[in-house]
């Protein structure tokens, strides 16, 4: 008899022989596709997916296109209640199903504070709670990628993905062309199963932002998905046009299929320990129930063709140092097994961080200071309870206004390129280029990952000498605050687990702003955004930045150090920490993403990307996932894939 070792309380799990594992053929499956407690979880599938976010179902719904495949899809959280603060733009509230208790370590560039680690825990993961963007990255990110060791990834390949995952709805062209929306039909999908549109209503005093946003010299964009947006432009949204509620991954890729597949089953509520290893082949995994309830990890299926890891930036490089695949050091350390010995499981941790600056909108008539943004805004929705039910009511019987926007954001946004966001830009990629890479990663780094941070560094200093790819984003609500965006930082961080409890958190090091740069490229967007207010069409409305920012802030280093304790380390996109690199480079994964050094293992979540998109996670990891999907077809020739 073979065994496995689970971690969690040090007892032995008796595998079933590779050989001899009950084909999924000979299991019963039911008429739909079927949500299964522990006790219905057959013995043996054709694939295990480990998460059920946007890549964990896309996948699933795509492999069980064949009526001879099985797949399980294990996730941490339930099933949502369909709650107004999830399906009800206007509603938002993400906290319904946050991942508790993830608290990050003090972070060294943030003067030692320690901010909560946003990620979701709910089926569906981040499109259910996300803010609903719906944005590609820009096509150099793709481009880069792919010039990094990734054969078949570019923007030319991928953009097929990114047409047959979506169906845009058009808005009214009245409508489209009084808010100055506009797209490009040509690349955008109509016939798959993502919908996404724009809402059908916008605040007053986002015509105020845009104006200014035009004079100081931001190009109006006709398409933020033609892969490059610099400039000005309405933000898409995953909203189902017809209700205007959102369309997150389990109405897409779960419930749009579960009543003609009997071969897809989804387990809830419960959490991947490890992946089960023969030798060096996958051969299933163990899972224990996310409220742990005194249960141990002693629940085990297995696969017979591979096991997927769409577990989050965070989720998938714990289940992979559990099971035995990371660095040796710290597999050593907790007594793991080594099974395959890499080192960038669980580096090169990155984050789009975020900044939220204050503002009074007040303009001094003598002997009066009176309020002049443009009535209603997003705060008018929260002090104004007549306008509120107004505009709930309209949304509830026709499916219009306020509420189609999702609460606290605007409908405009601005992405900016370093050039567009300071004309010192050169003296910052010089600064960048001058400093030695070492210094952005953790002292103790394996030197395959510090070269693989290396050519990643060197990419994005080429990103930032470019006018189309976007280094960060300004927004404006409407109401008393602006929040801006890094999306490219350089700044490198962690994810390692601590104990071999499959229930306990891991430790999260963003290491914010430990890089430098990052602050100068902030300081340079933070900037752009005052201009952008000082602009004429924004000064009508009076706006005055508020403590703990303010007019008395002069020099960058002021700016910097105010920022130091305002600057929020996650905007929940954390990414890359199973980086599709080669392997001399601190690599994880390969370009089909097959993780190196085993056998019928995969990651397929956002942990594989090498670096931060020019934009919103969501439209990239359903194109990726089809992509994947279609690999994963063409291997085993799938739904006639061959």
């Amino acid at each position: 008899m073979r065994y496995s070792r689970c971690h969690l309380l040090g007892t032995l799990l008796p595998l079933v022989p590779f050989s001899t594992a009950a084909p999924a053929e000979s299991v019963r499956f039911p008429r739909h596709a079927t949500v299964v407690d522990h006790r219905a979880v057959a013995n043996n599938y054709t694939f295990i997916i480990a998460g059920g976010g946007i890549a964990g179902l896309t996948l699933a719904d795509r492999l069980t296109e064949d009526p001879n495949v099985t797949v399980l899809v294990i996730e941490a959280g339930p099933l949502d209640q369909g709650q107004d603060g999830i399906l009800v733009p206007g509603a938002y509230a993400p906290y319904l199903y946050f991942w508790p208790n993830l608290i990050t370590v003090p972070q060294a560039g943030l003067n030692n504070r320690t901010p909560g680690a946003i990620t979701a825990q709910v089926v569906g993961g981040g499109s259910t709670i996300n803010a609903m963007v719906f944005l590609r990255g820009d096509a150099d990110d793709y481009d880069a990628w792919g010039s990094l060791g990734n054969p078949g990834w570019s923007w030319q390949g991928l953009l097929p993905y990114f047409i047959k995952s979506e169906n845009f709805t058009a808005p009214d062209a009245s409508f489209a062309a009084t808010a100055n929306i506009s797209w490009d039909d040509s690349i955008r999908g109509h016939s798959g199963p993502v919908m996404n549109s724009y809402p059908n209503y916008f605040y007053p005093g986002s015509a105020n932002w845009w104006n200014a946003a035009l004079e100081i010299g931001l190009p109006a964009v006709k398409d933020p998905q033609a892969g490059s947006k610099e400039g000005v432009f309405w933000m898409p949204t995953d909203l189902d046009a017809t209700t205007m509620t959102r369309d997150h991954a389990r109405r897409n890729h779960y419930d749009r299929v579960k009543d003609s597949r009997p071969n897809y089953h989804l387990l809830t509520s419960n959490i991947v320990c490890q992946v089960l290893f023969m030798g060096k082949v996958a051969i299933g995994v163990s899972y224990v129930p996310t409220s742990g309830g005194g249960s141990s990890c002693t629940s085990s299926v297995y696969a017979s063709k591979e096991v997927i890891l769409a577990a989050g930036g965070f989720g998938t490089p714990k289940i992979l140092q559990l099971s035995g695949v990371g660095p040796r050091k710290l597999l050593n350390k907790l007594g793991i097994p080594v099974v395959a010995d890499l080192p960038g499981v669980g580096q090169n941790l990155q984050d789009q961080p975020t900044l939220t600056i204050p503002y009074n909108c007040e303009l001094t008539a003598p002997p009066h200071v009176v309020t002049a943004n443009v009535v209603p805004n997003y705060g008018t929705l929260l002090t104004n309870s007549t306008y509120n039910a107004e505009q709930r009511a309209l949304y509830d019987s026709f499916h219009e206004g306020a509420y189609t926007i999702v609460s606290s954001l605007s409908t405009n946004i601005g992405a900016l390129s370093l050039q567009q966001a300071t004309s010192s830009y050169k003296d910052i990629i010089a600064a960048a280029k001058a400093a030695n890479p070492a210094y952005s990663l953790p002292a103790d780094v394996d030197p395959t990952v510090l070269k693989g941070y290396k050519a990643q560094r060197a990419a994005l200093l080429n990103q930032f000498a470019s006018p189309n790819v976007g280094v960060g984003t300004v927004h404006w609500g409407t109401s008393d605050s602006a929040l801006i965006y890094h999306l490219k930082p350089l700044s490198r961080g962690t994810v390692n687990i601590n104990s071999t409890d499959p229930l306990a958190s891991p430790l999260i090091d963003f290491r914010t702003a430990t890089d430098p740069v990052d602050l100068q490229v902030y300081t340079a967007i933070f900037r752009k955004n005052r201009e952008l207010f000082a602009a004429p069409s924004m000064q009508l409305l009076g706006p005055t930045e508020a403590a703990p920012f303010g007019a008395h802030l002069t020099t960058d280093a002021e700016i910097a150090a105010v920022m130091r304790d305002q600057i929020n380390p996650t905007n929940a996109h954390q990414c890359c920490t199973a980086a599709m690199l080669p392997l001399e480079l601190g690599g994880v994964v390969s370009s089909d993403q097959k993780v190196y050094g085993v056998q019928g293992l995969r990651v397929a979540d956002i942990s594989h990307w090498p670096f931060q998109l020019s934009g919103a996670p969501m439209a990239t990891m359903y194109a990726s996932a089809e992509r994947l999907a279609d690999l994963i077809k063409k291997q085993y020739c799938l739904a006639g894939a061959c």
